[in-house]
Parts: C-alpha cells; sequence; structure tokens
C-alpha cells in the first residue's frame, strides 16, 4: 500500500532508444497492434541488503532459470534503482514509482511519480500528477492489452484510514490525463494490497479481502462485483487464454489447492478446472496458502502455475496434473513483488495523439 507523496511538477516526457538490430530479427516492432503476440520470459523482483549500497537492487530472472538473464533492471530504469519501485506488470509494460532525489517532504514522505516502462525497447513515460494528497493511501495497477491497443492505463485505489476503497483515479495514455471516479462499490471494499490485478477485456479486476472480486472499466461506467467460489478471506486471481482464474484453498482443506476458471462473465458461474493437495507441491510438507508460499502467475500459454517458496524464496512451477519443477533459488533476500514479465517491442510505447 502506497502512503507517498508524489511530485508537484512534472511533464509527459519519454525516451526513445532505437531497438538493437539483433533483437528486430527475432520479434515484432511494429507499431501496429496487430500480430504482436507476447509469451512468458521471466520475473522481475527486487532484494534488500543493508551491506551494500544501495540497500535494494532490482532483479530479473529467466523463465528457465538458466544462464544470465537476457535484461537488467538497470539498463532501462529512467532513475537510479534505490530510488524506483516495480509496482505491476502487465503484457510487456512495466508500472514503477519513481522517487524524487532529495529530503522527505514535512509529512516523512517521498515525492515520487508512476512511471510506466518498456524493458523491450527501453521506453518510457511519466505521468502527469494526479494531485494526490501527501500521505494517501494507494494501490496502483497497469492495463495494458497490446491486442486490442497500444494505449495503457494506470488504476490507482484510493483508500481510506480502515485501507477500504473510497475512489478510484483512472489515467489513460491516449489522452494523457487522470479521471476521478468515486466508488461504487460499496463501503466494505478492501483489497488486497499485495495480489495481482487482472486486466481483461477492458476492466481492472481486483481481489478483495472477503467481498470477492471488484470490477471496473477504464471509464469508471461499470462498477461489478464478482462473488467467488469460496468462503476464504482472500485468493489469487490470474488469466490465461482470455480466462480469469482464481485460486484459492478449499474451504474444508486448508491444505488443498483449488484452481476456478470463470465460465461466465454474466452468471458469475465458476468450474473448478483442478485441486492438488500441498503435499504433492512440497515433498510431503502441509504450507498455509499466502503464508509459506506465495503464488505468481499462470502461464498465459499452457496449464502452468509459478509460485515462490521457503526461505530461500525457491521459484516453482507446477503442471497440471503431471509434476513440480524446482526453477532456481532466488535467495533469502528477496521480496514480494515477482512481476511476471513478457517480451513486447512495440517501437511506439503508446499511440499517437
Amino acid at each position: 500500500m502506497e502512503t507517498l507523496s508524489p511530485l508537484r511538477h512534472s511533464a509527459h516526457s519519454s525516451l526513445s532508444q532505437p531497438v538493437p538490430s539483433n533483437l528486430k530479427a527475432q520479434w515484432p516492432t511494429s507499431s501496429s497492434h496487430e500480430g504482436t503476440k507476447t509469451t512468458l520470459a521471466g520475473f522481475f523482483y527486487h532484494s534488500w541488503n543493508f551491506e551494500r549500497f544501495p540497500a535494494k537492487a532490482h532483479h530479473f530472472t529467466n523463465i528457465t532459470g538458466k544462464g544470465p538473464p537476457f535484461i537488467f533492471p538497470s539498463s532501462f530504469l529512467p532513475v537510479p534503482g534505490g530510488d524506483v519501485e516495480l509496482l505491476d506488470s502487465c503484457n510487456g509494460l512495466l508500472l514503477c514509482r519513481c522517487f524524487e532525489p532529495g529530503p522527505r517532504d514535512a509529512d516523512g514522505f517521498r515525492p515520487f511519480n508512476y512511471v510506466v516502462c518498456n524493458p523491450a525497447t527501453k521506453k518510457w513515460v511519466m505521468l502527469p500528477d494526479g494531485g494526490w494528497a501527501s500521505g494517501e493511501a494507494r494501490i496502483a495497477r497497469l492495463g495494458f492489452d497490446p491486442a486490442v491497443s497500444s494505449h495503457f492505463h494506470v488504476v490507482v485505489y484510493v483508500l481510506d484510514e480502515g485501507e477500504c476503497v473510497t475512489a478510484v483515479e483512472i489515467y489513460s495514455s491516449k489522452t494523457a490525463a487522470w479521471s476521478f471516479k468515486e466508488s461504487e462499490w460499496g463501503d466494505d471494499v478492501m483489497p488486497c494490497d499485495r495480489a495481482r490485478t487482472v486486466f481483461l477485456n477492458g476492466f481492472m479486476h481486483m481481489v478483495t479481502v472477503a467481498e470477492g472480486i471488484v470490477v471496473v472499466d477504464m471509464e469508471g461506467r461499470t462498477w461489478r462485483t464478482i462473488p467467488v467460489p469460496s468462503d476464504g478471506d482472500s485468493g489469487f486471481i490470474d488469466q490465461a487464454q482470455g480466462r480469469l482464474f482464481y485460486i484459492n484453498v478449499d474451504d474444508a482443506d486448508a491444505f488443498k489447492l483449488s484452481i476456478w476458471i470463470l465460465e461466465d462473465h454474466g452468471t458469475n458461474e465458476w468450474t473448478l478446472e483442478h485441486s492438488v493437495r500441498t503435499q504433492l507441491l512440497f515433498r510431503q510438507k502441509n504450507l498455509r496458502f499466502a503464508w509459506d508460499y506465495t503464488m505468481i502467475t499462470v502461464h498465459p500459454e499452457c496449464n502452468l502455475i509459478y509460485f515462490v517458496y521457503g526461505r530461500d524464496n525457491t521459484l516453482m512451477a507446477y503442471e497440471m496434473d503431471c509434476k513440480v519443477r524446482v526453477i532456481r533459488n532466488l535467495g533469502h533476500e528477496c521480496s514480494e513483488p515477482y512481476l511476471p514479465y513478457v517480451r513486447l517491442f512495440l517501437e511506439a510505447l503508446a499511440d499517437e495523439h
């Protein structure tokens, strides 16, 4: 959850650098969204070590866990890594929070701006100031679908002192402006601030504590709540092949993981796709969902679920109905968020407007 102060003077800016010729030969580089195809390439994450400077470092691991990373965060971040937080990823773009160098403000917060960048092309856009109050709690998420448009959206959930949503602010790269909408979900919607969101069919989906999945479109006109097939306080959502996935423990068995797919957005009908006991995943150990292991993503093209487990933050993949594969140890200094990344070579970060 963000409780920081935004920069008061910022401009809509971008950094344009040519795509290396060897990468152009391997990946699509058209500014049109037609024909773009993305696949899971790896994960961004960060670590803390107070014996180095800066103490915070950003990392990337390839999806195989083998060989040197094909991309280094320091190569595309617009400011030094110690002044950046990676907040979210969506279909090849990253949402960052970039802090202003210098002292904190009178309330103890560091001024910042949101930045959206494409690591593949090293281009980025700094979003204009949304006029937030210093210290105001918020959660920011990114929405982008290159199969529909090269425009992106940033959705900021504004929270009250009880951490419930009071409003959302939505940035559109098409208009280069923010719009403010008061929440129409009710008074008790508490989003899971560490949970992933899903941008699907033009709607942002956010899992909440005990209130299901809340959904809003990018104009702030349609507000929905999707009940989930579980009585648990929270869960994990993702998408694959255009379908919404919900993962949580079984109501009757805390050590049984259930994987559901939303079959009908109109009737909110869920189908149980798969279930597995944690003993199979973790070598006879009964572990608690979201406490002892962290879900990361569902592979967009095949039946693979990725998660991190244990003191050394071991990155693992579970192939449904098959086996568990250990990919690599990320290290005990690493922490959330673990952001899935797909390579997307678009010449422009967003369409001209």
